[in-house]
C-alpha cells in the first residue's frame, strides 16, 4: 500500500464482492465509487479488501470504472483542497490530534484560497498534478497490479454508464443512489469552477494534466 494514501485512510484494493465471489468491483475515488457501493450493496454484494479472508481464488472478473482524467482531476483537486487544505485539523486536515495547533492553523473558505492563489501555488500544483491524495492519484495504479491474473471488464463513466452496468451485472435501476457529488458542496463547486476557468484561459496547463495521465488515457482509448 502506498504510505501517502494509507496515512489518509485509503485502503488499496477495496471494493465490492459479488455474493458468489465471482466478480469484484474495485473502488476508485472520483469514479462513481460511492454510487457503486450503494448500488451493489442493494444487490447483496459486500465490502471487501483484496487479501482479506474472502475466497479470492473464486473471482473471475474485476470491474474497473474509468473516467476522463482531466474531468476527474478537476473534481479531485477540488476535493483534496476542500478536505485537507481548507480544513486543518482532525482526519480531514494535515494536523492530527497528536500535533499542536498554532495561530496560523485556521480554516479557510474556498474564496480565501482562491484570493491567495498566485504563480507560486499554480506552479506547485501543476508540478505535482497527481500525487496529492487518492482523489487525484492516477487511475491505472489502483487496479494495474491488483489481482493480475483476473480478467478485467472496463466501463467508461459517461451518460451510458448506468445502462452498461445494468446490462452487464443485471442490477436493477435505482433512482435514489448515493451520488456523493462534490458539485453539490458549495466550496467544492467554487474550486471546480475556478480550475475549469484556469484551464480554459491557460490551455497549456490542461495539456500538462492530460500528458501526466497519459497511461490512463491509453486504457480509455483501448475501450
Amino acid at each position: 500500500m502506498i504510505e501517502q494514501l494509507a496515512r489518509r485512510g485509503y485502503g488499496y484494493g477495496s471494493g465490492m464482492l459479488s455474493p458468489d465471489c465471482s466478480q469484484f468491483i474495485v473502488s476508485m475515488p472520483k469514479n462513481a465509487s460511492s454510487y457503486l457501493v450503494d448500488w451493489a450493496g442493494r444487490h447483496g454484494w459486500s465490502s471487501a479488501v483484496v487479501g482479506d479472508s474472502c475466497s479470492w481464488h473464486l473471482v473471475q472478473e474485476m470491474i474497473v470504472v474509468l473516467r476522463d482524467p482531466l474531468d476527474r482531476w478537476i473534481s479531485g483537486i477540488a476535493q483534496y483542497l476542500n478536505t485537507y487544505i481548507l480544513n486543518v485539523t482532525g482526519p480531514n486536515g494535515p494536523i492530527y490530534k497528536t500535533e499542536d495547533m498554532t495561530a496560523h492553523d485556521h480554516g479557510m473558505t474556498a474564496g480565501d484560497w482562491i484570493k491567495n492563489y498566485n504563480q507560486n501555488s499554480e506552479r506547485l500544483i501543476f508540478d505535482v498534478i497527481s500525487k496529492f491524495d487518492d482523489h487525484t492519484w492516477p487511475q491505472h495504479e489502483f487496479f494495474e497490479n491488483l489481482l493480475p491474473a483476473v480478467n478485467r471488464q472496463y466501463f467508461y463513466l459517461n451518460k451510458n454508464f448506468d445502462t452498461q452496468i445494468i446490462n452487464h451485472l443485471r442490477f436493477k435501476n435505482c433512482n435514489d443512489l448515493d451520488r456523493n457529488q462534490g458539485a453539490d458542496h458549495v466550496r467544492i463547486k467554487q474550486l471546480q469552477e475556478f480550475f475549469r476557468h484556469r484551464l480554459n484561459i491557460r490551455p497549456e496547463l490542461a495539456d500538462r494534466v492530460k500528458s501526466h495521465y497519459y497511461k490512463d488515457y491509453e486504457y480509455i482509448q483501448a475501450l
